[in-house]
């Protein structure tokens, strides 16, 4: 199997992860906030939306690994299933937990993986089931605690450099939950971790954008000397070169512009674009940027030059200014467009974008970035227009949040 790696975001992508959602998004629709959420949403539509960006990715030759499926292949997910499993031994006397795990063998992996997803607490209530009761008046009861909601999007709980996987430490005690899941369906690959963050910081992936001869992570804002952590900190990209975890030629921690943000959200009547990198800045092509302008001119990068087996820090500038001085032109993506920077670069020149309709028709007067992509000759999949995952963004990604590279090449 060939090694997971990812020098470049441009990089034809030859193998990706997903998870279609499921039972376990139905919580997250029924309870958006807690769950980290934008609004309910039909997860019915929403696994209808998955299946067809999959279909687009299968269709452009990109090898779509479930996640299910790394752990089926890796003999894990009866393990997890166990440990998933509780047993409520108030009132009727239920099956153990191996009992009720092993009911669930001759389902498909999927279906096991939605049972791990919810964590069942599983009881009975009535009458006895031993030989000599009346199995008839007995009843199940299931209760759900900590269910893992948000695992179909997949971008933030790993990221791949050029010197192989990061098994990153999420922002939130939710999706911290996602995490042994992820591990493992590593593990199931041969794959080695080249880095895992520390217990003290927090990493993500959609902070993450490698370039070839260099990378960009979105950290912790910092304005007037004081730090606003949106998901990635400080200290944990700066573990990245610290560890060995990559080993590009230049690293920049870009500070998010918390001033020029909220400025132009109050302007255009829109939410923050800074809760990651990927809100505000992505490559369709090699030396094609598309990125907030005005938030890009004001964010301040950190610059680290690599020097023999560490990094040495150079200076700071813009990250407008950076990537001017990496030769690359950059298309200003309007502000009120919610998904114009999360798309999926599926290799150089070709995107995967979302497209913003109003009544599930492609105009190109909505739709600016896109129109302005192919007007530099980038291809834009499907049929020049993208998708429109209405009830997939309602989670609160879009199609860049959704996928995470094992491969580009």
């Amino acid at each position: 199997m060939p090694k997971p790696t990812v020098e470049a975001e441009y990089d034809t992508l030859r193998a990706v992860r997903v998870h279609e959602p499921g039972i376990e998004a139905a919580i997250g629709a029924m309870d958006p906030g807690p769950n980290h959420f934008a609004r309910p949403f039909s997860v019915r539509e929403a696994k209808r939306e998955h299946r067809r960006m999959v279909e687009v990715l299968e269709n452009a030759g990109v090898e779509v690994r479930h996640i299910h499926e790394d752990l089926a292949d890796g003999d894990l997910l009866e393990e997890f299933l166990e440990a998933a499993i509780e047993v409520d031994e108030a009132g009727a006397s239920p099956s153990s937990r191996e009992e009720l795990a092993g009911n669930l063998r001759d389902a498909s992996a999927y279906e096991r993986l939605q049972a791990v997803l919810l964590g069942p607490t599983v009881g009975r209530t009535g009458g006895s089931d031993d030989d000599s009761g009346d199995a008839g008046s007995l009843d199940t009861s299931v209760r759900v605690d900590r269910a893992i909601t948000n695992l179909y999007f997949q971008r933030d709980c790993q990221l791949v450099g050029d010197r192989g996987p990061i098994l990153p430490r999420l922002g939130t005690v939710t999706r911290r939950r996602e995490q042994p899941l992820i591990e493992a369906a590593w593990r199931a690959r041969g794959a080695e971790f080249a880095h895992r963050t520390s217990a003290t910081e927090t990493l993500e992936g959609g902070d993450f954008l490698p370039l070839g001869d260099f990378a960009l992570v979105g950290v912790s804002a910092l304005e007037e000397g004081e730090e606003t952590v949106f998901r990635t900190t400080y200290d944990g990209g700066l573990e990245l070169l610290e560890a060995g975890a990559v080993g590009y030629d230049e690293v920049g921690l870009v500070r998010p512009p918390l001033a020029a943000d909220e400025r132009l959200a109050a302007e255009h009547g829109t939410s923050s674009r800074l809760l990651h990198l990927d809100g505000w800045l992505n490559v369709a092509a090699e030396g094609l940027a598309v990125a907030r302008e005005p938030l890009i001119e004001a964010a301040t990068v950190e610059v680290f030059e690599r020097a023999g087996e560490g990094y040495e820090r150079r200076g700071e500038e813009t990250v407008a200014g950076l990537l001017d001085r990496h030769g690359y032109e950059t298309i200003d993506a309007p502000y009120p467009e919610r998904w114009a920077t999360n798309f999926l670069t599926v290799s150089d020149g070709v995107v995967l974008p979302i497209y913003e309709t109003d009544d599930g028709t492609y105009d190109p007067e909505e739709n600016r970035t896109i129109e302005r992509l192919k007007a530099e000759g980038v291809e834009v999949l499907p049929d020049g227009e993208g998708l429109d995952p209405d009830q997939l963004t309602n989670g609160g990604g879009g199609i860049h949040c959704m996928t995470s590279p094992i491969r580009r090449a």
